[in-house]
């Protein structure tokens, strides 16, 4: 066998044991970081469950994800979200924290003065303690609400807060909430 062979050969392997050592890494994890909260999607976050958070959980302010939490590969909010983020703008101090940039987004923010924080580096601290200080609200009256099981989830754990993890985007342009 050719050294051009052996090389190809070699690179298959190295492909196949880091695709399933990812794999393993990501039923660990699952394993190992359970979400306080599961949710199809944001809308399931209803103004009776919103009620609960308030009453039972002191919940006074929310850090929120944008991508595969709010859109999903757009840079268009989907109208059903956007009416979602006025229902819980209306009961919370709200923030974005986002580890990607998209100025669209942020001008969508902006404009209805909620502050977005972006290139967060989470599950990293100094995030999630940033938004904390923006919102003027303790770590422990936070609801994290985002899509990642290590950005989000991990995220809120390690900053002692409530979190949410959402499985998928909800895009019908006709729902009214």
């Amino acid at each position: 066998m050719g050294i051009i062979k052996i090389c190809k050969k070699y690179r298959e392997f190295e492909d196949n044991l880091a695709e399933k050592l990812m794999s393993f890494a990501g039923v660990i994890l699952a394993k190992m970081i359970v979400p306080d909260m599961k949710f199809n999607n944001i809308l399931e976050i209803d103004e009776h469950r919103i009620k609960d958070f308030k009453e039972n959980y002191g919940i006074e302010g929310i850090i929120l994800d944008v991508d595969q939490t709010i859109l999903n590969k757009t840079i268009k909010i989907p109208k059903c979200n956007m009416q979602w983020i006025d229902l819980i703008r209306k009961n919370f101090k709200v923030i974005v924290l986002s580890n990607g940039w998209n100025s669209e987004v942020q001008k969508y923010f902006e404009s209805i003065g909620i502050d977005y924080i972006y290139l967060a580096m989470k599950p990293a601290k100094h995030g999630f303690r940033k938004a904390c200080k923006k919102l003027g609200v303790r770590p422990d009256h936070i609801l994290v609400v985002g899509d990642s099981l290590f950005d989000d989830i991990y995220g809120a754990k390690r900053n002692n807060m409530m979190n949410a993890q959402i499985k998928d985007v909800r895009e019908d342009e006709d729902i009214e909430i």
